[in-house]
């Protein structure tokens, strides 16, 4: 029984097979995570460090970098506009991506490939890339100021660069795949049996729409809007390019405390806070989001 147990056809030799290439795959993401955690380790100390202008950091062990952030009301603005951003962000993209989800849930062939070209497209180009794009079209002498002047209904450049709508804008383009893919996923699975049955009950298209696919395609919802706001919030190149250093956010701040002013310490305690609240923010949402999840479900 021993040794055919161990023959390499038998099921406790699959089963074994199966495992070791499971945990073969997650190799990858074990090492992320435990760098991950070890830099996150290191950014922690290093918040808790002493700064001098003369001496640069030392160490030492001070809550004081977290204390002149909260205290500050500069910095606060400046959070509570990252965050105010990443929320615009994530809801104008959620307007955008969803019909064009639904569109993309019920398309087949060459129509429904050509959609998902268009969505995958963006993100086989360099951030960078899209951001210095972003900044030929909506210059002063870019292809929008040049219709508008053109076409009369502007007699002077429109002045877009610079300003919160270019660095929506070019989010938007970084992050609308985030939000349509998960969504588009979550209509296709839901079954067509239920919305012939809503219809032949008497139910309108949009009541079918609002009573039945609208809350089975929460959870797509849920997981579009959770990514958007995270990377809508830690976004570094379109505030910096788009925003050309008038449009400050956190990530703007820490970069400027870390290689501008040299002050490591207070840069991390601004990232820590930035991780932290975002996650406490999300947290909150995510059990909102399902708490009515389960009303509906019950």
């Amino acid at each position: 029984m021993a040794s055919s147990a161990r023959q390499p056809g038998s099921p406790r030799a699959r089963r074994l097979r199966e495992a070791l290439t499971a945990y073969a795959l997650l190799l990858p993401a074990a090492f992320f995570l435990v760098f991950l955690v070890i830099s996150v380790v290191f950014l922690i100390r290093f918040s808790l460090n002493g700064w001098d202008p003369g001496l640069g950091m030392y160490p030492s062990l001070t809550l004081s970098n977290y204390g002149d952030f909260i205290s500050d009301p500069y910095f606060r603005g400046i959070f509570l506009k990252t965050l105010r951003l990443a929320l615009v962000v994530t809801l104008v993209a959620l307007v955008l991506g969803y019909p064009y989800a639904y569109l993309l849930s019920i398309s087949r062939g060459v129509a429904r490939n050509a959609l998902l070209l268009i969505v995958i497209v963006p993100l086989l180009i360099d951030v960078l890339v899209r951001a210095y794009g972003w900044l030929i079209l909506l210059g002063d002498r870019g292809l929008l100021n040049q219709t508008l002047m053109a076409s009369g209904l502007r007699t002077e450049p429109l002045q877009i660069l610079y300003t919160e709508s270019s660095v929506i804008i070019e989010l938007l383009h970084e992050i609308l795949p985030f939000m349509i893919l998960p969504i588009a996923a979550v209509l296709e699975k839901i079954d067509p049996s239920l919305k012939e049955a809503g219809q032949s009950l008497g139910a309108s298209k949009l009541q079918t729409f609002l009573r039945i696919t609208l809350p089975m395609s929460l959870p797509g919802v849920l997981a579009g809007t959770l990514l958007c706001f995270a990377l809508s919030a830690s976004a570094f190149v379109a505030p910096l390019v788009l925003g050309g250093g008038k449009v400050m956010v956190m990530s703007l701040l820490i970069r400027t405390q870390l290689s501008v002013l040299l002050n490591w310490p207070f840069a991390a305690a601004e990232s820590i806070i930035l991780v932290a609240l975002t996650l406490v923010i999300l947290y909150f949402y995510t059990r909102a989001s399902r708490a009515g999840l389960n009303w509906q479900r019950a």
